[in-house]
């Protein structure tokens, strides 16, 4: 057990300094430093019209802090898109490349099994996707304590979704990463599949059911900024709420984020197990 622990921990170790010196990761620093840059930005030069934005959306705000709760619901929309476009660089590549490259036949060789393998990359992945995120979060709580002089205790809980966000897209890209030999179909896939076919899916759904289907990976993730106001655009319904996500909504997105999580990372060591390098 303790030399499964140490595997584990060498191998994430590894993972993580490669992922850590990558240009993907710098890359996506840079990107959400520009974007933090842009919408402090925006912060400082619409703080004032806040109020009237809301209003045109049909929203009547409530509340002592109305201001500060839009003005964050929109950092927090940008934040959840973050983890998306970190797991292309990062999720994308992670078992395509190793075949496609041929360094499978030196990995798969090692006296290392392969779920632990897999685990460290998942784990590394996970951690340099997280700390864009944390930077990001920093720069919007730390904003918010300059032009409000207030934390929302509502950064928590948007903090701790998008930590579990990150699980789940990281789950689900590695599970087509599993599938391809090829980095550019792993690519091109995640992208599809998440931008166009979830979305999709959501369309569809609603135009003939009339529901919002909650349960797809692209519409749980949306309780990331919905902890702040329950806002969401649908094809048949508009929602606006000065309201913040219940409880109910909170548990309920986690669950679903949570086994979007687990159930796709098992399906990735199954494959994983039974992977040939040819």
């Amino acid at each position: 057990m303790f030399k499964r622990a140490s595997l584990l921990k060498d191998t994430y170790v590894y993972y993580f300094r490669n992922y850590y010196r990558s240009k993907s990761f710098y890359l996506m620093f840079l990107m959400a430093i520009l974007v933090s840059i842009l919408l402090i930005y925006l912060s400082f030069r619409y703080q004032s019209q806040i109020s009237s934005f809301a209003h045109r959306a049909g929203l009547d705000i409530i509340g002592p802090h109305g201001d500060e709760l839009v003005l964050a619901y929109l950092w927090t929309f940008i934040l959840s898109l973050l983890p998306v476009f970190a797991s292309v660089f990062f999720g994308s590549p992670a078992i395509s490349s190793e075949i496609e490259s041929k360094t499978a036949f030196h990995i798969f060789t090692l006296p290392i099994p392969r779920t632990i393998l897999l685990t460290g990359k998942y784990l590394a992945a996970v951690t340099v996707t997280s700390l864009i995120v944390v930077t990001f979060t920093v720069i919007e709580i730390a904003t918010f304590q300059y032009i409000y002089g207030i934390i929302l205790i509502q950064f928590l809980y948007s903090f701790l979704l998008t930590i579990l966000f990150i699980f789940s897209i990281s789950g689900v890209t590695f599970l087509i990463s599993s599938l391809f030999n090829k980095n550019t179909y792993a690519y091109i896939s995640v992208l599809l599949i998440y931008l166009l076919i979830f979305n999709a899916g959501t369309i569809i759904i609603e135009l003939l059911y009339k529901v919002t289907p909650y349960y797809l990976l692209n519409e749980a993730e949306t309780i990331v900024y919905r902890v702040f106001l329950n806002f969401s655009f649908g094809i048949t319904t508009t929602v606006p709420s000065s309201l913040s996500a219940s409880t109910h909504e909170i548990i309920a997105s986690s669950l679903i984020l949570a086994l979007y999580a687990i159930i796709s990372f098992g399906i990735t060591l199954i494959l994983f197990e039974r992977k040939e390098v040819k």
